[in-house]
C-alpha cells in the first residue's frame, strides 16, 4: 500500500567513511605487528599491541561520537504530500499544477516549475533515508503528479571493460 505522505530526511548515518577507518586499522596493525616480530627489542611486539588497544579504542570512540552526533540531526529535504512538494530550501510548498516536469535519472530527482524556475530543483535521493522505500517513493509520485507522468531512468552498471 502506497502512503499518503511522505517526508524525506537526510541520511543520518553514513556507514562508508566506517570501512575506511577500519582499512587503515588494519593496515597500521598489521604493520606494527610484522616491524615488531622482526625488530631485535624483545619487547616491542607487545608494545605494538599495546598501540593497537589504543588505537582500536580511539576508532570506537570517534565512531561512536560521530554516530550520536549526526543521530540526533534530524534534517528534513522533502516533504510529497496531496498538495504538493515541500523542499527543504524554499517555504512555499510547489503545487502539482504548476510543476512542468519531474525526473529520476539514476536516483537524482529532478523538478521543474515552468512558470517560476527559481523554484527548480534537484535532489540526490542517495543522500535521503529513501534507500528501501523508492518503489512507494514514485508510485507516490505518480499517483499526486496524474495525468502527467514521472520520468524515471536507470543506467546500467559498466564492468569498466
Amino acid at each position: 500500500m502506497v502512503k499518503d505522505e511522505m517526508i524525506l530526511y537526510k541520511k543520518a548515518w553514513d556507514s562508508g567513511n566506517c570501512s575506511c577507518m577500519v582499512s587503515l586499522f588494519l593496515f597500521s596493525f598489521i604493520f606494527m605487528v610484522v616491524v615488531s616480530f622482526f625488530s631485535e627489542e624483545k619487547e616491542a611486539l607487545s608494545i605494538s599491541l599495546y598501540a593497537s588497544a589504543i588505537l582500536t579504542f580511539i576508532l570506537v570512540t570517534v565512531r561512536v561520537v560521530g554516530y550520536w552526533a549526526k543521530r540526533e540531526e534530524n534534517t528534513v529535504l522533502l516533504t510529497v504530500c496531496e498538495e504538493g512538494l515541500h523542499y527543504y530550501e524554499h517555504t512555499a510548498l510547489i503545487q502539482w499544477k504548476v510543476i512542468t516536469d519531474i525526473q529520476i535519472v539514476d536516483r537524482k530527482l529532478s523538478v521543474s516549475v515552468g512558470a517560476s524556475p527559481a523554484l527548480d530543483f534537484t535532489l540526490n535521493l542517495l543522500d535521503t533515508d529513501l534507500q528501501e522505500t523508492f518503489d512507494d517513493f514514485w508510485q507516490l509520485l505518480n499517483r499526486y503528479y496524474y495525468p502527467k507522468t514521472v520520468y524515471i531512468y536507470e543506467s546500467s552498471v559498466s564492468c569498466g571493460c
